[in-house]
């Protein structure tokens, strides 16, 4: 998939939608596409297009996604998104010491997780995924 066919499938899903957790019980509330607001050192990121969750969970409920971080799990293996695992490729592009200047993204891998799982069963029925 490519970051304009994701964007599609995400702009699909109705606000308000409940996106299960990777642990049993967990769930978010999908907030839609904005454009990312920056307070502080990730002012270069201004306008970019982020994908937000709810958690009730959370002090802070809103949770921002980034785009490339997601496009990476939902091209990987669903067995790879399971709690405790994460893809190899994952792993060398934010693993590294580099994080490529994505704000929280050790913080947010289950929630990249979750909610790549989420959009690959939505595609699964019209796509030949395995």
């Amino acid at each position: 998939m490519k970051c304009d066919q994701l964007m599609t499938v995400i702009s699909q899903i109705p606000v308000g939608s409940e996106i299960p957790g990777t642990i049993r019980g967990k769930s978010y509330s999908f907030g839609g596409i904005q454009k990312y607001r920056p307070r502080g050192r990730y002012s270069y990121l201004e306008g970019t297009e982020v994908v937000v969750l709810h958690s009730n969970e959370r002090k802070n409920a809103r949770i921002i996604l980034f785009l490339e971080p997601l496009l990476l799990l939902v091209n990987s293996a669903e067995s790879k998104l399971s709690h405790g695992h994460l893809p190899s490729s994952y792993i060398e592009a934010y693993r590294s010491g580099d994080t490529q200047g994505i704000p929280n993204i050790y913080e947010y891998e289950s929630h990249y997780k979750s909610l790549a799982r989420y959009i690959k069963r939505l595609i699964r029925p019209s796509s030949d995924q395995g």
